[in-house]
Parts: C-alpha cells; structure tokens; sequence
C-alpha cells in the first residue's frame, strides 16, 4: 500500500512527490490553456511539446515508480505488465518486442541506482 510517507523516499536527489509532479507535468502542461495550474504547482517553464516517444518514457519511468513504491519485485511487474495483452500485440507490432514491459523495467533500475534523469535507450 502506498501511503503518504511512500512519496517522501528519496531516488537518488529526488523524493518519489517531486519525481511525480514533474512527470504528469511534462505529461499533461502541453497547452497554455494548463499555465494557471502550472503555475500553481510552481512550474515556471512553457508548456511541453507533445512528442510521444517521450511521453512513452514518461508514463514508463512513473509506472516503474509506482511498482517501486508498492514494493514489487522487478518480477512482479513483470508479471502484472504480462496481463495487458493488447499493449503487448500492439507493442510487438510497433517495435517486435514488448518495448513498454522492456522499458518499465529498465526504468526500475535506474530509478533503483538512484538515477532518475537518464533515458533508457532499448
């Protein structure tokens, strides 16, 4: 179960809330329309572009947080990302390989090094 103190464990420099807030950021504040509630979360930069390859990193490295934070073994989430068969054929279409499993598990290392910056190159 993740609770409240959960957000406040550290990934390197960063606590799982500030890793949180920046990713649905980037992932939602892609129009002026979001800046008062950018600005409210104390984004001060433009909105982001759309550019859905880095939005595929984005939801990947969260979703590797959040099995973090539940305490799921790299197994685990393989096993839970194995029960979405149509992200799977739709993902083996696209790329020959189950890129979004591949790349959710990546992440989980690198966020369990402590690196929360790097892009996972597949």
């Amino acid at each position: 179960m993740i609770t409240a103190e959960s957000y406040v464990r550290r990934f390197g420099e960063r606590t799982a809330l500030e890793i949180v807030r920046d990713h649905i950021l980037r992932l939602t504040y892609t129009s002026h329309d979001m800046e008062p509630l950018a600005r409210d979360l104390g984004c001060e930069r433009p909105p982001s572009s759309w550019d859905q390859e880095e939005r595929r990193h984005l939801r990947a490295r969260l979703d590797a947080l959040y099995f973090l934070l539940y305490g799921l073994s790299r197994e685990d989430a393989e096993y839970v990302l194995g029960t979405f068969p149509i992200v799977q054929r739709q993902d083996e279409s696209e790329f020959d390989r189950y890129r979004s499993r591949d790349l959710v598990l990546a992440y989980m290392n690198c966020l369990l090094a402590g690196d929360v910056e790097s892009r996972v190159s597949l």
